[in-house]
């Protein structure tokens, strides 16, 4: 499709979609218990809602909502982690999040990037989470139901999505315990290293069909061992800022099989796991064991290179914790 013809499916797909809202506003008007003005009810008091302010200024949402839609894969794991399981969002979302959770069934697919707003609208959410990518339909948006849109943060992204989605869902005291939780649990790994705390260097990369790729600070695995205190190369310490300069890449940086002495360090945490389980990465994990430059890593010879699973590049609490089990299984004695 050329770009003459996105342009034109998009239009079109927008000018159903306003036919179809003001279909439902003229039909609601029709009836004494509905509201044209919101998609909240006439009988919603002041204890039924809240105001969540968001990148697109205030806006009133139930304070217990029901059926939430998702329009962002970084939220989709935070909602599960504080117990709403929504009724939409993205495929590939519920895709990476089946490899660590249950009960993903009947999440109906809503697309990110381009939503279906027809389906959107058929669904009938009370609540609906999106992103700053989606200020420029979040009229139509706002129409449907009450939406909310979640911005970056470049230093602990996953840190800010489960704040904002927290925030949205009313659930900040569940996300604080989480938090807790998560503090905790890295005090217990830092008294259990001792010493070596101090010391040792760890090392994570990420393996590709298309290469490798160095884990930087913002990624949940660096941020989860930035607050562990846990040593790391300079090369993994980029920030997003940094890292789009010298790479262009916000989060991951690729490294060249040449230069391969650059993913050694005392320990290495290699993800070789698909995100979606759908590729077969063994063959290349085994091409990379046969370069003679693997041999030469002091990590390999030391044999402290450790397999990990898809929740070192996960989007929240579920994926951190589970890091935070192989941290206890590889760093404390």
């Amino acid at each position: 499709m050329n770009e003459n013809d996105r342009v034109y499916v998009e239009k079109h797909q927008v000018r159903r979609v306003l036919i179809a809202i003001l279909l439902l506003f003229t039909l609601s008007a029709c009836s004494s218990s509905q509201t044209i003005y919101s998609p909240l009810t006439k009988s919603s008091s002041v204890v039924d809602v809240r105001v969540v302010k968001h990148i697109m200024g205030e806006t009133v949402v139930p304070a217990h909502p029901q059926r939430v839609a998702i329009l962002f894969n970084g939220l989709l794991e935070p909602a599960f982690a504080l117990g709403v399981k929504p009724i939409a969002a993205p495929k590939l979302a519920v895709l990476e999040l089946r490899q660590l959770v249950s009960n993903l069934e009947n999440i109906e697919d809503i697309n990110s990037f381009s939503p279906n707003l027809e389906k959107l609208l058929q669904l009938k959410p009370d609540l609906i989470l999106g992103y700053r990518s989606h200020q420029n339909i979040y009229p139509l948006l706002s129409h449907i139901a009450p939406t909310v849109l979640a911005t970056f943060d470049p230093l602990t992204p996953w840190k800010g999505f489960l704040a904002f989605t927290a925030d949205a869902l009313g659930k900040t005291q569940s996300a604080q315990q989480i938090m807790a939780n998560y503090y905790a649990r890295l005090a217990q790994v830092k008294a259990g290293m001792g010493r070596d705390q101090q010391t040792t260097v760890v090392s994570v990369c990420m393996l590709r069909e298309s290469g490798l790729f160095l884990l930087q600070k913002a990624t949940l695995a660096g941020v989860i061992l930035n607050d562990a205190g846990i040593k790391r190369p300079l090369n993994q310490l980029f920030d997003v800022q940094a890292s789009l300069g010298r790479f262009g890449y916000s989060l991951f940086s690729p490294v060249s099989r040449e230069l391969l002495h650059e993913i050694d360090g005392d320990i290495l945490f290699l993800f070789v796991q698909d995100t979606v389980g759908d590729q077969d990465l063994n063959p290349a994990l085994e091409q990379l064991r046969a370069s003679p430059l693997w041999s030469k890593l002091k990590v390999v010879q030391k044999n402290q290179v450790f397999i990990v699973g898809v929740y070192w590049v996960g989007n929240g609490p579920i994926s951190a914790n589970r890091v935070i089990d192989d941290l206890f299984r590889y760093l404390v004695k």
